[in-house]
């Protein structure tokens, strides 16, 4: 499944289940008589506060580890297609220093979305452009899913 479908698929299906919690946690409510006497408004707030943050951990645990999900995998996989898109381009330079691989890897990234970011705490320990986290995507949505996920890397 391409990752642009897969985030569609989860923004729906976050905007389903909030509606969801909304609508159940109401009907809830409703059918218990101790819940909705006006001085059991501390009541309700805990059963709100309980039902989103049960709701919003869901969510987390599967936007940073679903294979559905293909934000930081997709990147350190466009990183290698890239690399080897260099190597193939320039053969006769892969064990040479002169930069130009590195430089087809970064220039590549960019075409796909990528922007270098040699300040990422993971890229600190091998600031390189065959480093897949030395990367960070253009996109808002795409950069803090990215983000969430090495978070929990």
């Amino acid at each position: 499944m391409p990752a642009e479908l897969s985030a569609s698929i989860m923004i729906v299906a976050f905007l389903l289940g909030s509606i969801m919690v909304v609508i159940g946690g109401l009907g809830f409510m409703r059918s218990n008589p101790v819940l909705m006497t006006p001085h059991s408004q501390l009541s309700q707030g805990i059963v709100f506060a309980i039902a989103a943050f049960m709701f919003v951990a869901g969510i987390s645990v599967h936007f940073s580890g679903s294979s559905n999900t293909a934000f930081l995998r997709g990147q350190l996989a466009q990183t290698s297609k890239c690399e080897l898109e260099g190597e193939a381009a320039y053969p006769t330079l892969r064990r040479e220093q002169s930069g130009v691989i590195n430089q087809h890897i970064i220039s590549c990234m960019q075409r796909s979305g990528f922007s270098w970011v040699e300040q990422a705490w993971l890229c600190q320990e091998a600031p390189m452009a065959t480093n897949g986290y030395c990367y960070e995507p253009s996109g808002w949505f795409d950069r803090a899913v990215t983000k969430t996920q090495l978070v929990f890397n």
